[in-house]
């Protein structure tokens, strides 16, 4: 899809000229808020440190207003409520994982993503019931696990087997959410969970054992981290928006970017005072969030990485047939607008 020009407001001769100090930045500073096409707008967010935490930072400090932005953080519990909403052009806005926006384009619904927040593998993994042991993955034939159906955890299990050569059909999943899926292993009544945090770890905090994350085994009883191009599990979360936005609102959207930009940045650089922002907005208890905060990798941009997750992903939903076809990342995830922020947060080119 050829992607129009940016149409940047030019300084007027006066602003640019007549004035300095606080004058000058001031002029500056209106000038780029006329810039901005829609300053008043909804984002659809989830209540969930992998997909929300730099809206939570955003919106606690304020960091959309230095924007010049007024924006309205609609929290909802799951992706699968973005899905919903965007999906029915409620929202020109979003944020979501990998798997959400291979369901846009597997519907060729009119979103894209605009830019990675996090690489939420590490968030993503399988914990053993407490007093379960294996001496070796093999040993997992005839156990029965507890899953979500519909989210990718279950290609874990797919990974392991091929790597430890044992038989996957001979393991019997059972569906539940996962908060029964915490309680059932803690029972015994299954002898494992597939899941996600902060899940997994309030299972360890009931005597469990994690066997393995998105990028990290643990079968041996001592962490191995994985290759990064031979991981157990690809996944990001995302920030999605309309094509309408990304054809007719680039400066809107290239404000709210940098309000992320600069929240990711206190993640990395005052830790402290993002969490606060993450334990007022969020509503996690303080344990499992530190956990969920550590485990993913915050940064922005559009890069080969959350391409790879793309790629993951879309085989993932075409096996259990939830799209017709594999949408291209061509159509998936647009440049444009993490360029007009940084150059340097596009390390990804599409194909011509």
């Amino acid at each position: 899809m050829t992607e129009k020009p940016v149409a940047l407001t030019p300084l007027s001769r006066r602003a640019a000229l007549g004035g300095i100090g606080i004058g000058f930045l001031g002029a500056v500073s209106r000038a780029r808020a006329a810039s901005i096409e829609t300053p008043r707008f909804e984002v659809i967010g989830v209540r969930d440190p992998q997909l929300g935490a730099q809206l939570a930072i955003a919106e606690q400090y304020g960091l959309f207003k230095e924007q010049g932005l007024e924006v309205t953080v609609r929290w909802t519990q799951s992706a699968a409520d973005t899905l919903t909403i965007m999906g029915g052009g409620a929202a020109p806005v979003g944020v979501g994982g990998s798997f959400t926006q291979v369901v846009f384009g597997g519907q060729q619904l009119p979103v894209r993503t605009i830019s990675a927040l996090a690489d939420i593998a590490e968030t993503q993994g399988f914990a053993l019931a407490p007093g379960v042991k294996l001496a070796h993955p093999r040993e997992l034939e005839g156990k029965r696990l507890a899953f979500t159906q519909g989210n990718s955890q279950v290609l874990l299990l797919a990974k392991l087997a091929e790597t430890f050569r044992f038989d996957q059909s001979k393991i019997t999943l059972v569906n539940m959410n996962q908060s029964e899926g915490v309680v059932a292993a803690a029972r015994g009544d299954v002898h494992g969970l597939l899941g996600w945090q902060p899940n997994l770890f309030r299972l360890v905090g009931l005597g469990g054992s994690m066997y393995c994350t998105g990028g990290t085994l643990y079968v041996t009883g001592k962490a191995e981290v994985q290759p990064e191009n031979d991981r157990l599990l690809y996944n990001h979360s995302t920030l999605m928006a309309s094509q309408s936005w990304i054809d007719e609102k680039p400066n809107t959207l290239a404000a709210l970017l940098r309000a992320l930009v600069a929240a990711t940045r206190m993640m990395s650089e005052d830790r402290p005072k993002a969490m606060q922002a993450l334990q007022q907005v969020l509503r996690i208890d303080n344990d499992a969030l530190e956990v969920m905060v550590a485990a993913n990798k915050y940064a922005m941009g559009i890069s080969p990485a959350l391409i790879a997750s793309h790629r993951f992903q879309t085989q993932w939903a075409l096996n259990i047939k939830r799209i017709p076809s594999a949408p291209s990342p061509e159509s998936c995830f647009t440049t444009r607008i993490a360029g007009m922020v940084d150059p340097a947060l596009v390390t990804w080119k599409p194909a011509t």
